[in-house]
């Protein structure tokens, strides 16, 4: 998975972020937003003192009200593309209840939920409202009078860094946005700027103990600035805590399975960092590695221009021909993991083994057990298909388990590979046996038929599914390193 497909598996706050980082010159402004994989318990709290009331940074002051959200488009193995709406709570990121920031993105919400745009063929707004979601002149005169109404300014045109966002942050006048003695294992490869010294960086904290790098979407606002950006939260499992950091900036910590968020609230910003967490790694200690303290200044424009085109260079030349063979493709992989920081990743193996029983022998790429990708030389290219995580059971069949931390449900898909001459390992070649479901409440479902797409309409106990389960025999596989490979 790349870096890319876990910003949107995680859910980052505005889409288009994702469609100028694939190509920065194709903006689409779209209203829908991708949720951050966290829950809410919303609970009124304030300090009073006097006659005047004082918001602490606390999560039920950064509510703004509620909105019905569609569920993330996750590929889910063995199902049809589905949105569900859940009931979200709406949280300002630009500052707590009482704060100008935060009445107007109240404003705007109450504005979005209520209008229907009217697109008119061919619109597009001024470069300065690319920033926003915005799809006709009317939410554009509408984002003119908030800013007027809160003295408040456009956040203006952005530009784009796809290879190294510390030169963009020299440019605002900041040194790293981690402390000194972390920068060595926090990558911060893609993001955009503007020209108030706001910002938006995706980055990757490669930690000790740690087998895959966490993901990093880190937002910096400033307050003088009206952006139409919001997070959205369940209102059933998060749990928060407030920290101070060791320069006196209180922070709010929300943690929820696997997904957290930071919140600091600075005199001029308002810094949100979205990450994904672990065990090993508690997110007070992620906290730990950041540093609230800096301050981003207005970036100069001419020399925004030049990094924004030196990036796009120099991305342009990194794009790599697809490798023509196995070994060209599993040098590509050792290289990678080769370059991670403190060797935290474990090198994957590999095995040959006719996976769909058409007397061919396919390349498995393994790990811990499980066959992680399948590569296939197609037309002169490696085409890797889909990446999976299968355990391999007797009688070519295989079990993909998948969690989904949003609905608090395991899904296990049980099939085999179709031997159709179809060369990529990918859907649909896979023919279902059934699907397995635990829901958030326990409960354990199956699907009665075996089509593909077919829904989970059957419910069993515990004991049933286990049963399920347990009726196919794991296969143990000879596998070597990749740094041994050699073709068949």
């Amino acid at each position: 998975m790349t870096s890319l497909e876990l910003a949107i598996y995680l859910g980052e706050i505005r889409e288009e972020f994702i469609t100028e980082a694939r190509n920065p010159e194709q903006r689409q402004h779209q209203s829908l937003r991708r949720i951050w994989l966290i829950a809410a318990v919303i609970a009124l709290a304030a300090l009073l003192v006097g006659c005047a009331v004082v918001y602490a940074l606390q999560l039920e002051n950064l509510r703004i009200g509620q909105a019905e959200i569609p569920q993330p488009q996750v590929v889910i193995e063995g199902t049809s593309p589905a949105e569900t709406e859940a009931t979200m709570e709406v949280l300002s990121l630009q500052g707590i209840r009482g704060s100008v920031n935060y009445q107007a993105n109240q404003e705007w919400l109450n504005f979005s939920q209520s209008y229907t745009p009217k697109p008119v063929s061919g619109w597009e707004s001024s470069p300065e409202y690319w920033a926003y979601s915005l799809q006709d002149q009317a939410m554009v005169d509408k984002v003119d009078e908030i800013c007027e109404k809160y003295g408040l300014k456009i956040i203006g045109k952005s530009w784009h860094e796809h290879q190294d966002c510390s030169h963009f942050l020299k440019l605002a006048g900041i040194d790293s946005l981690v402390k000194p003695e972390y920068q060595s294992v926090f990558q911060q490869p893609q993001g955009r700027f503007f020209p108030g010294g706001s910002f938006t960086v995706y980055g990757q904290l490669n930690l000790a103990g740690e087998e895959m790098p966490l993901f990093v979407t880190y937002q910096y606002v400033k307050k003088d600035v009206f952006y139409d950006v919001f997070g959205y939260v369940r209102a059933d499992s998060v749990t928060q805590k407030s920290i101070t950091t060791e320069d006196g900036i209180p922070l709010l910590l929300l943690e929820s399975g696997q997904s957290g968020m930071i919140f600091a609230e600075k005199e001029d910003c308002f810094i949100t960092i979205g990450v994904d967490t672990s065990e090993a790694v508690p997110l007070e200690e992620i906290a730990g590695y950041f540093d609230f303290s800096i301050q981003s200044s207005p970036l100069d424009t001419a020399a925004a221009d030049a990094r924004e085109q030196e990036s796009l260079v120099l991305s342009q030349q990194g794009i790599q021909q697809p490798p023509a063979s196995y070994t060209e493709y599993i040098q590509q992989i050792v290289e990678n993991y080769s370059t991670e920081p403190n060797g935290s990743l474990a090198l994957p193996e590999y095995t040959f083994y006719d996976l769909d029983g058409n007397g061919d022998e396919d390349l498995l790429i393994m790990k811990d057990g499980k066959i992680l990708e399948i590569p296939v030389l197609v037309n002169g290219e490696i085409d890797i298909g889909k990446a999976y995580a299968l355990q391999l059971c007797q009688d070519n069949v295989l079990i993909q388990e998948n969690s989904y931390y949003l609905e608090d449900e395991t899904w296990y898909h049980i099939f085999r590979f179709a031997n159709n001459d179809d060369p990529v390992f990918s859907n649909p070649k896979e023919e279902s046996i059934v699907r397995l479901k635990k829901d958030g409440q326990g409960q354990w479902w199956r699907t009665s038929s075996t089509d593909h797409y077919a829904d989970f309409d059957t419910q069993i106990t515990e004991a049933e599914a286990m049963e399920i389960l347990n009726a196919y025999q794991p296969v143990e596989l000879d596998t070597k390193p990749l740094s041994e490979f050699q073709e068949p």
